[in-house]
């Protein structure tokens, strides 16, 4: 079992914690799971809100912000590839932190970063004065990643300790 004082009081050094094993096969299935989820969210879910909340239009396969037509590129794929790592290898760490060593601990860090995320993206859109139902898309979308991310390392990490 885990505690936040373990977060708190514990000398924290990256480095060292993250020399401990990583499971990098669960590092990429989250990865992928991200992806995954993101396309889902953003696409099949929740596309027409999150176009609203954000100005976009269609018009056949161009895609305009506020009138003005945006252009297609892959640069923002490759940078959430390189976010979802990142996400991931910081989970992973964290897990390392709290002693997490199953899927329903990996879930609770998780479910605790999600909040905080979603949080962080309710008051971002307050101030930038969007929708409410932007913030419950991104902010929702932010809590499921997480506790994915979560469940993913927590589990791996389980059957890591239990091959050991």
């Amino acid at each position: 079992m885990w505690r936040f004082s373990t977060l708190l009081f514990h000398e924290i050094n990256f480095f060292t914690v993250m020399e401990r094993k990583t499971h990098w096969p669960a590092v990429l299935v989250c990865v992928a799971a991200g992806m995954a989820l993101g396309f889902l969210w953003y696409g099949a879910l929740f596309q027409q809100q999150w176009m609203a909340g954000n100005g976009f239009t269609m018009e056949g396969e161009k895609m305009f912000k506020n009138g003005v037509e945006v252009p297609t590129t892959m640069t923002p794929m490759l940078i959430n590839t390189i976010v979802m790592l990142v996400y991931a290898l910081l989970i992973n760490w964290l897990l390392g932190l709290t002693k997490a060593a199953s899927a329903a601990d990996g879930i609770k860090v998780g479910a605790i970063i999600g909040a905080i995320m979603a949080l962080g993206v309710y008051v971002g859109n307050l101030f930038a004065a969007n929708p409410a139902s932007l913030s419950f898309v991104d902010g929702s979308y932010s809590f499921v990643l997480y506790v994915v991310m979560g469940a993913i390392l927590g589990g791996w990490q389980k059957r890591a300790v239990q091959g050991a």
